[in-house]
């Protein structure tokens, strides 16, 4: 394990303004480096139970009272590659966590979640996610997405780049989520690696943030409130002035340093 790093965090979660229930679950634990959102598919199947799931199942794979090597035997690689391991290997048994318990219990079958989750640890940044909840950064002042939709719109855009105007002309079916956790018995699980600099900021977060504000307005937000705790409920609240169309959730980690 590496030495405690000095993070910053801070989050924020609403129903929204047409939602009767929050299905979004999240979690932000300085101490452990871990960053979660996850966004629950299946409304009275489920999405709420299979998105807090999610994040416990991920969350109980770091706890620092479990035998790492009796749970990830890849004792041989480097801190780094142990870390990327467990990371998607966690996101993989909340998986499998989901899907079984869909399969026993009928009163939430066919339940899913996204999921999006980073790790912050010894000079990088480790990402995974699965669906359309995001991770970002900022840097320099500067706002970039670090993750690709698994969505319909996102699939045909990589197939044909002409193809946006016809999909988004198609709106229901463009935000369609394709990949999601406790759909089968198995999930592809997207992730990268990003090396850090002192004063990154990390956003994770779900559609209800990123889908009614722009871009280019949550990188005004962070860019103009150091205050974590601001910031956050400043997204919360600008989603819910552009219509709360969703449950909207968002978590905030920064390196210090910067």
């Amino acid at each position: 394990m590496y030495p405690q790093l000095a993070i910053e965090a801070a989050a924020h979660s609403d129903v929204g303004r047409r939602r009767s229930h929050n299905e979004d679950s999240f979690a932000a634990l300085p101490c452990l480096g871990l960053f979660m959102v996850a966004d629950g598919l299946g409304g009275n199947a489920g999405g709420e139970v299979a998105s807090r799931m999610a994040i416990e199942v991920v969350k109980s794979c770091f706890d620092v009272n479990e035998d790492l090597e009796d749970t990830w035997p890849y004792g041989t690689g480097s801190a780094h590659d142990r870390d990327e391991v467990r990371l998607v290997l966690s996101v993989r048994r909340a998986n499998r966590a989901i899907y079984e318990a869909s399969q026993r219990r009928d009163e939430v079958r066919g339940m899913a979640t996204t999921f999006a989750g980073v790790l912050l640890g010894g000079g990088m940044a480790y990402i995974a996610h699965v669906g359309d909840s995001r991770v970002y950064r900022m840097r320099e002042g500067k706002l970039e997405r670090l993750t690709r939709d698994h969505s319909l719109l996102e699939e045909m855009l990589d197939d044909d780049d002409g193809a946006r105007e016809a999909v988004e002309a198609l709106s229901e079916l463009a935000s369609v989520v394709t990949r999601a956790l406790g759909c089968d018995k198995s999930v592809e699980i997207e992730s990268r690696v990003e090396a850090t600099k002192p004063g990154d900021l990390f956003l994770v977060c779900s559609d209800g943030l990123w889908g009614p504000v722009p871009e280019a307005r949550i990188e005004g937000v962070l860019g103009r409130h150091r205050d974590l705790g601001l910031a956050a409920s400043l997204l919360v609240d600008i989603a819910n002035e552009h219509g709360g169309p969703d449950n909207v959730t968002c978590v905030l980690a920064r390196l210090g340093g910067g």
